[in-house]
């Protein structure tokens, strides 16, 4: 059995991977910080768990590809492949940064189908597996300062929800984790209060939790996805009025 983390060099792609150890016999980390790998095999070392550290970058669709095809090749019988890799920037409504919303759906949603590309064609040949997104509750509808970042997430929940019927009559689960505020090294560009901030570990915790059960949706921490979900169905005029108080904002 091997699962696959990109995006697992940090955060809670990395954490994540901590609780996989001992219960899998390959565990293969993928992020584009090589600088990492060494000091990652050293901490994950278990007697029990091969531990395999690739580059990648999942903006370069032949990249990706090309290292998704050797882990094939060499670590059949997938059971989990989890997309971790996300990419961060709040931004201005009024300063249209192009390169910034690029780079962001090119992270956090090509990227993803570059991976897809790849898995979905060969967990349907096995006829199992368990593929997992982490996306955010920043895709649940727009916020302020996140017109970038938030339809980028808002997409992927969109594509799971898309695969999700065809996954499932090949035997293929689909999980879409939605996070709130998670304390890494993209949500401390925040300038504005994080309500149920958490740590990493927590959250991989939860997701960890989640992925054992199969579950399609894992949204937490419980009070924010109940708000957020709350809003949704809530009648445009009073969600727009109620959503201008969430986050703030010097535009």
């Amino acid at each position: 059995m091997s699962v696959i983390i990109i995006g697992g060099t940090s955060g809670i792609g990395l954490e994540l991977a901590k609780k996989y150890l001992g219960k899998t016999n390959s565990l293969i980390i993928l992020g584009r910080s090589e600088d990492k790998f060494p000091q990652i095999k050293n901490e994950l070392a278990n007697d029990s768990t091969n531990i395999i550290c690739k580059r990648v970058d999942v903006t370069n669709t032949d990249e990706s590809q090309n290292t998704l095809r050797e882990i094939i090749t060499n670590y059949s019988d997938l059971d989990l492949v989890v997309y971790s890799s996300g990419f961060y920037k709040p931004n201005n409504t009024f300063d249209v940064d192009l390169d910034l919303y690029r780079k962001t759906i090119e992270v956090n949603f090509m990227g993803l189908i570059n991976v897809m590309s790849i898995i979905l064609p060969y967990l349907k040949k096995q006829q199992k597996g368990h593929i997992a997104m982490i996306s955010s509750l920043a895709g649940f509808f727009g916020l302020p300062n996140s017109s970038g970042y938030g339809p980028s997430k808002a997409a992927m929940m969109n594509y799971s929800e898309s695969i999700y019927n065809d996954c499932k009559k090949n035997n293929i689960y689909v999980s879409i984790i939605n996070p709130g505020f998670v304390k890494t090294r993209l949500t401390d560009q925040n300038k504005f209060e994080m309500p149920f901030l958490m740590s990493a570990e927590k959250a991989a915790n939860i997701i960890y939790n989640g992925l054992e059960k199969k579950k399609y949706d894992i949204t937490f921490p419980f009070m924010m996805s109940f708000i957020f979900k709350t809003l949704r169905i809530l009648p445009k005029p009073i969600f727009l009025f109620l959503i201008k108080y969430m986050v703030q904002t010097n535009n």
